[in-house]
């Protein structure tokens, strides 16, 4: 029988709940939740991306990620614009304040990575990454659970 209270599933749950209590608590002084930065992190990489395309990378719905990138164009974080090929489309930009906070974001996740990786050498910490990976893949294998195109 599975131990309900101390198994791989629930192991995965709770680290994931301390990461973004950790990651909130980094980013709070600078304005910005644990649950949005990664849509600024998103658009540091590749700044122009569709809400479609940001939705995907965040394996996130679509009104949610609508309903976010709302919020951040009222806190001057982000502009949407259409396409200028595809009016239907809109792309998002950064704003000179997101870019701005860059540094300290980046900073900030930086902290919560090296706390996660306290105690644990570079090779532990690889062999932990592709296990990660290979888990994620096995899932999406079987349950199909990513969303979009890859």
């Amino acid at each position: 029988m599975i131990n309900l209270s101390d198994n791989l599933v629930r192991q995965i749950g709770l680290l994931y709940r301390y990461m973004m209590r950790a990651l909130e608590a980094e980013t709070a002084p600078l304005g910005m939740g644990a649950g949005r930065f990664s849509y600024l992190f998103i658009l540091y990489i590749n700044e122009g991306v569709t809400q479609q395309e940001m939705a995907y990378r965040l394996q996130a719905d679509k009104a949610a990620v609508a309903r976010t990138l709302v919020q951040l164009e009222i806190q001057g974080y982000i502009e949407r614009r259409s396409d200028p090929q595809d009016g239907r489309v809109t792309r998002v930009y950064l704003t000179d304040k997101s870019r701005a906070m860059q540094g300290d974001l980046e900073a900030a996740v930086e902290r919560v990575i090296d706390r996660l990786s306290l105690d644990r050498n570079e090779q532990e910490q690889d062999t932990l990454i592709n296990e990660l990976k290979a888990m994620l893949a096995s899932l999406d294998d079987h349950y199909k659970v990513s969303t979009g195109s890859k």
